[in-house]
């Protein structure tokens, strides 16, 4: 099953980026993910840690510490997992089946192909592509209700 947090990292971190003029409140982001504040407040402690943001508790005003163009999606990723992996290799299989017993090890190197690539394309988009992509849509929205 699909892991979320990458993307709810990004949009905590957008969100900040485009509401950086305003005070914006963990309950404010939440209602935007439609999840609970709690759940914000972690995300934000861990990309805190990883300092991507600045915040101070207490304050409705994280901030970015540093420029949105500065900060990749890959910064994002290592900033929810010590190791994290795309995909994961089921170890618990049958010892007695050729197959069962081989699959790990050969898939192994297949998917440390897969992660490689992955974390390379990540490190070349940064926070603000995404940024824009999010203003651009909201613009041609807009364009297309008038």
């Amino acid at each position: 099953m699909a892991n979320t947090q990458l993307c709810d990292a990004t949009h905590v971190l957008a969100y900040i980026a485009i509401n950086n003029k305003s005070q914006v409140k963990s309950a404010q982001i939440a209602e935007s993910l439609q999840t609970a504040p709690s759940l914000v407040r972690r995300i934000m402690s861990r990309l805190s840690k990883a300092g991507l943001i600045n915040t101070v508790q207490g304050a409705t005003q994280p901030m970015l510490s540093r420029p949105a163009n500065k900060i990749s999606l890959l910064d994002i990723y290592l900033a929810l997992d010590e190791h994290p992996e795309l995909l994961k290799i089921d170890q618990h299989t049958s010892p007695d089946c050729p197959i069962g017993k081989q699959i790990p090890t050969i898939v192994h190197h297949y998917y440390d192909e897969i992660q490689n690539a992955a974390q390379a394309k990540m490190a070349v988009i940064s926070l603000q592509d995404i940024v824009s992509d999010i203003k651009l849509s909201r613009k041609q929205s807009i364009a297309e209700t008038k």
